[in-house]
């Protein structure tokens, strides 16, 4: 299995984010201007990292550390199913509309 393939395309690592101390905040108003509302996917998917300066790539490193990632993140699950989360938990808050 490749590493992209643990990705369950839920989409919201392509809206803001805000990290609070004890929550992370998505706003789901804002995504990308590349992600496709409808089909939940990247239009641009192959060249993300080109097209769009802010995609960042989800590396096992990021899995482990990275406070921006929702706790529901399928990378984020495999490095806690290995124990290897070393993030601060944090709630994740859904603002929308």
């Amino acid at each position: 299995m490749k590493w992209e393939d643990i990705c369950t395309r839920c989409g919201l690592c392509c809206h803001e984010k805000v990290v609070l101390p004890d929550c992370l905040l998505i706003d789901m108003d804002a995504a990308c201007s590349f992600y496709d509302r409808e089909t939940g996917l990247c239009t641009v998917y192959e060249d993300r990292f080109n097209a769009c300066p802010r995609c960042l790539k989800v590396t096992p490193l990021r899995a482990m550390a990275a406070d921006y990632l929702p706790p529901s993140c399928a990378y984020v699950r495999w490095a806690e199913r290995h124990h290897l989360r070393f993030a601060r938990k944090r709630e994740m808050v859904i603002k929308s509309g």
